[in-house]
């Protein structure tokens, strides 16, 4: 490859990157080392050449990848800039690297320069497939290329390339169509600057067109020893007198972008190196031409035109089954934010006795027997312990004598009518009186009784029989039969939702089966740490209550706190505590 021809192909390359500062094309130098490159073109032409674009050639040439080095990496000179470097494949089987600088872009576009480079290089590796290394085929095609994209506007770049081919190749006719909706739509034709699109000619080379991309070959007409369909093109050229026909389709990314079609008089008909030279220099062109009529696009087209490709790829059968999955979440998010639901707060629940009475020890000493434990039912007047009463009956014993003795000194002062010794006497009888009834009480005391009818909730003493006691030690817990309050452990997260009069349900863990009924009743002011959470403890009553239920039995209760989207039931504990996280760390 000759300088002259590679600096035409960089000088066309650098048209379509944007912001382009500078750019050269190496290949290694075979005269010298392999470290060693030799530069082929340059652009601008006058320019010095950077020693970083150097650099980054050597790195490519001795490791053929693309290299991105942004400008928050480097700057030069405190201007922000871009380097791109790609590698490129040359007829010798070594590789060549494409280096530019551009101004500093977004990360998003670093994709579209590297994509636009890896178009730009594909020429080469055509050009040099189709001529065997031929420089003179190469210029040709190139030349041709140049004419054509050095145009300001995509149609007057269609214009020229129709203009041009006809000339080259001597055709009478060369028209050009855009791909659209499964159909070939003719946007330019030679020798005419207007044309009626709805006339037979211009038809009939659409059908030509499109009988060439749905058998996505090329047709040259007529051609005996061809398996392809050709109906279109013998319809053409019976109807209008062309007797060589040649039709091309165009590809740009695996997708068809449209067709050019040749009509030839039989003297000037295609030959296969004709043919050749008209598919190498479409295959370079239609990239440019796609990248040009993508620029002139308005931005409503171009958001329209992205608008319907995500619809496209939404709606079609690529990754079928991620796509089932979102959908199937995202109409059941539909369905969750528009129903509604009774919204409910759970909290752990504990069923007591609305009377608790504690049996106290009413005397100190040692414990002698327990008749009950929790969970016994006692009747009134039922005895559930007994104290050891040995001490208050020598007690009373004692007592006892010491009246007698002073009823007899009584006896003997009256009848020694002794007034004064009588009135002390007197008083010291009432006294032992009142000391023998006290110690009389204690006694019965020793025997504890229960108050009334009910379950002892508290209190085992078989294992502490023999051990001392003291007045007001707590032995027996007991509450009654009938009257039951629930304890409800509230979080604090939810304690914003209740209020007094709320209605609910109860569920023990001992009647599974067995549905309560209950009314929010209280809601204490103040919260407690229990298993490592704040909680509040919130009192209901039941409206039924079944003659099994015990206190002291737990389950779990559910508070109808009000209707809700089933949206907001499963998310609102998770957007508070993003909320409150997000509080404390804003500023």
């Amino acid at each position: 490859m000759n300088k002259q021809i590679a600096y035409e192909w960089l000088t066309i390359s650098c048209r379509f990157i944007p912001g382009i500062d500078s750019a050269i094309f190496v290949l290694p130098d075979k005269d010298k080392k392999k470290s060693k490159i030799a530069v082929m073109a340059k652009w601008p032409m006058d320019t010095v050449t950077d020693n970083i674009l150097i650099k980054l050639a050597e790195r490519t040439c001795n490791k053929p990848q693309p290299i991105c080095i942004p400008f928050d990496q480097f700057q030069q000179n405190g201007i922000a800039c871009d380097f791109f470097s790609y590698p490129i494949p040359s007829g010798s089987g070594l590789h060549g690297a494409l280096v530019i600088k551009v101004k500093a872009l977004p990360r998003t576009k670093h994709k579209a320069v590297i994509h636009s480079l890896k178009h730009s290089t594909r020429w080469l590796d055509l050009a040099h497939h189709y001529s065997g290394g031929n420089d003179d085929f190469y210029h040709e095609v190139v030349g041709l290329l140049a004419s054509c994209i050095e145009q300001e506007t995509y149609q007057l770049a269609l214009l020229k390339m129709v203009s041009i081919l006809c000339v080259q190749f001597e055709c009478e006719r060369v028209a050009f169509a855009e791909y659209h909706h499964h159909h070939c739509h003719v946007l330019a034709l030679s020798n005419s600057a207007e044309f009626d699109r709805r006339s037979n000619l211009i038809l009939l080379i659409g059908d030509a067109m499109d009988e060439s991309i749905e058998q996505d070959s090329l047709i040259v007409f007529p051609q005996s020893t061809s398996k392809l369909i050709q109906r279109a093109h013998q319809e053409l050229a019976r109807k209008y007198g062309s007797s060589s026909l040649c039709t091309i389709p165009l590809i740009d990314n695996s997708h068809f972008f449209g067709a050019i079609t040749l009509l030839s008089s039989e003297v000037n008909a295609m030959d296969k190196k004709s043919v050749m030279l008209c598919q190498q220099f479409l295959s370079l062109a239609t990239p440019f031409l796609v990248q040009k009529r993508e620029q002139e696009k308005s931005i409503f087209t171009k958001c329209a035109y992205a608008l319907t490709e995500n619809v496209k790829g939404l709606v079609g059968f690529t990754f079928l089954k991620f796509k089932l999955i979102s959908g199937l979440v995202v109409l059941l998010l539909v369905f969750a934010s528009l129903v509604e639901y009774e919204h409910q707060v759970s909290a752990d629940a504990v069923l007591e006795g609305k009377i608790q009475r504690v049996i106290a020890a009413p005397i100190s000493g040692y414990l002698l027997s327990a008749s009950v434990r929790a969970g016994d039912s006692v009747k009134q007047g039922d005895e559930m312990a007994t104290l050891n009463d040995s001490d208050l009956r020598l007690e009373q014993a004692k007592l006892e004598g010491h009246l007698q003795k002073l009823q007899r000194q009584y006896r003997k002062a009256q009848s020694n009518r002794d007034l004064v010794n009588v009135r002390v006497v007197k008083e010291q009888i009432n006294q032992a009186k009142a000391e023998l009834a006290l110690n009389t009480e204690l006694l019965a005391k020793t025997h504890l009784l229960a108050p009334f009818d009910g379950v002892v909730i508290e209190g085992n003493l078989e294992q502490m029989l023999g051990t001392p006691i003291e007045r007001g030690d707590g032995l027996f817990k007991i509450a009654p039969l009938a009257g039951y309050r629930i304890i409800l452990k509230v979080n604090e997260s939810d304690i914003a939702h209740i209020q007094k009069g709320q209605q609910g349900g109860l569920l023990l863990s001992s009647l599974p089966n067995s549905h309560l009924q209950l009314t929010v009743e209280n809601i204490t002011a103040v919260s407690k740490a229990d298993n490592g959470e704040n909680i509040f403890r919130v009192e209901a009553s039941l409206l039924n209550t079944p003659d099994i239920l015990r206190p002291g039995m737990q389950g779990l209760g559910k508070i109808n706190t009000g209707r809700a989207s089933l949206l907001w039931i499963w998310t609102h504990k998770i957007k508070d505590a993003i909320s409150l996280w997000l509080w404390s760390w804003l500023p």
